[in-house]
């Protein structure tokens, strides 16, 4: 009697092990015949849904402001509720992008007449401070200080550093600065949106990486897509440097088929904290640098 319970035991468990193998084989079967779904995140390409004439745009970076202008453009004109700014000078601007058949002074004055606010002088890795300086000669008040939308295109440090790993860090600096200084200004429900080049080294900036820890995880990545320059008409692609005869891209082939934007947005604040701004002082990285090289990227 104990002999033959056992026998049942012993092929209870060789059944058990059987079916299990089988399991695993059909499941393995199934992976190879089922290709693997992978997420993708909403494909936003139109300008139409990343801007509206009735949001509170901030433009950082903006080399020859010819983003600037395409936005205008593709909001009919309607250029009120945006903020251009520039890092550079007044002179270093004219002397950096007045081209030709592109001069920067005509892309101005096109701003101006749509009602853009355009500000020099604007450090990206310190916002706040530098829109609020000089109130009396135009800086902007607190109240003016809430953006639905952050924008820096194609951010550089600029300073032609040829070592890769420093390159590396150096601009991992500026994006942390930055990302810290834009949650200061944007309003809860608002975003970031930075471009950059696809490819080495620019992958190894680790974008979105820089942008959590940067903010102690409150800064979120929403959104990417591909950056395609025919949707802004009048944009033109400039480096750090400027423009320079037989030496710069005319047009935007630096960027185009190679560029991607992310859109990133302030996590669900903590108690006693105000939109992507942990409480905690961080260090801040060093400012942005004028540029030293052709061979870097340019900021608008």
């Amino acid at each position: 009697m104990k002999h033959k319970k056992r026998e049942r035991r012993l092929a209870a468990r060789r059944q058990a092990k059987q079916l299990g193998a089988n399991t695993t084989a059909n499941r393995k079967a199934d992976s190879k015949q089922k290709p693997k779904l992978k997420l993708k995140h909403k494909q936003r390409h139109s300008p139409a849904e990343l801007f509206t004439d009735a949001q509170h745009i901030l433009l950082v970076g903006e080399g020859n402001f010819s983003f600037a202008r395409a936005v205008v453009r593709n909001l009919t004109g309607q250029g009120a509720g945006i903020v251009a700014t520039g890092y550079d000078s007044p002179d270093v601007l004219e002397q950096k992008y007045e081209e030709g058949d592109n001069p920067v002074s005509s892309i101005l004055q096109e701003l101006l007449a749509a009602g853009v606010t355009v500000k020099c002088n604007i450090d990206a890795t310190s916002l706040k401070k530098s829109l609020m300086a000089n109130k009396k000669s135009g800086g902007l008040k607190v109240a003016d200080l809430a953006f639905d939308r952050v924008v820096f295109n194609f951010p550089h440090i600029g300073l032609g550093i040829k070592d890769q790993d420093v390159n590396v860090r150096k601009n991992q600096a500026l994006l942390a600065s930055f990302f810290q200084s834009s949650c200061e200004v944007l309003r809860p429900d608002g975003e970031i949106h930075v471009t950059l080049k696809q490819g080495k080294p620019y992958d190894l900036w680790n974008v979105v990486g820089v942008a959590h820890q940067a903010t102690g995880g409150l800064l979120r990545l929403k959104a990417s897509f591909k950056f395609d320059p025919s949707h802004w008409p009048g944009y033109a692609h400039r480096r750090t440097l400027g423009y320079k005869e037989g030496m710069s891209a005319s047009g935007n082939e630096e960027v185009a088929g190679r560029s991607r934007t992310y859109v990133f947005a302030p996590s669900q604040p903590a108690p006693g904290q105000a939109g992507c701004s942990p409480k905690q002082a961080r260090p801040r990285a060093g400012k942005r640098q004028r540029a030293a090289s052709d061979s870097d990227s340019g900021s608008d």
